[in-house]
């Protein structure tokens, strides 16, 4: 009977050491996943707060330029401004924001992009008078 047991302390400690390598490796894509997530959702949101501020400059009738480059936190984004009109004082404001995401270098050659639509109408002459 001892003779049987000789070795089963070294099958053991294998077969622990392959079920903790396991959970550490999917400790380390959960982490890695997670990172990637928060970042993707940081670059969103610098591009929903600068296509806010393009949107605001557009609708507010100011000189606006209808493409810059924007470097927030490392990223290059690139925005652009389309004003399109539909007769009768209505325009079709389009602001696009495009940047190079992790996850495009990876996937694809397409950057992660971000459009926003609106519309708005001139002012009648008889207000502010």
């Amino acid at each position: 009977m001892k003779h049987a047991q000789q070795g089963m302390a070294l099958i053991e400690a294998l077969v622990a050491s392959a079920v903790l390598g396991i959970g550490l490796l999917g400790a380390t894509q959960l982490t890695l996943k997670a990172m990637q997530t928060a970042t993707d959702t940081r670059q969103r949101g610098a591009a929903q707060l600068l296509a806010q501020e393009a949107m605001d400059c557009a609708i507010s009738g100011t000189a606006c330029p209808s493409q810059d480059t924007v470097q927030v936190q490392g990223v290059r984004y690139t925005r652009q401004t389309r004003i399109t009109s539909r007769g009768h004082g209505v325009q079709d404001v389009q602001v696009t924001v495009q940047w190079a995401s992790p996850q495009a270098v990876a996937g694809s050659t397409e950057p992660a992009s971000l459009v926003w639509h609106s519309s708005v109408s001139s002012v009648p002459r008889w207000v502010g008078r």
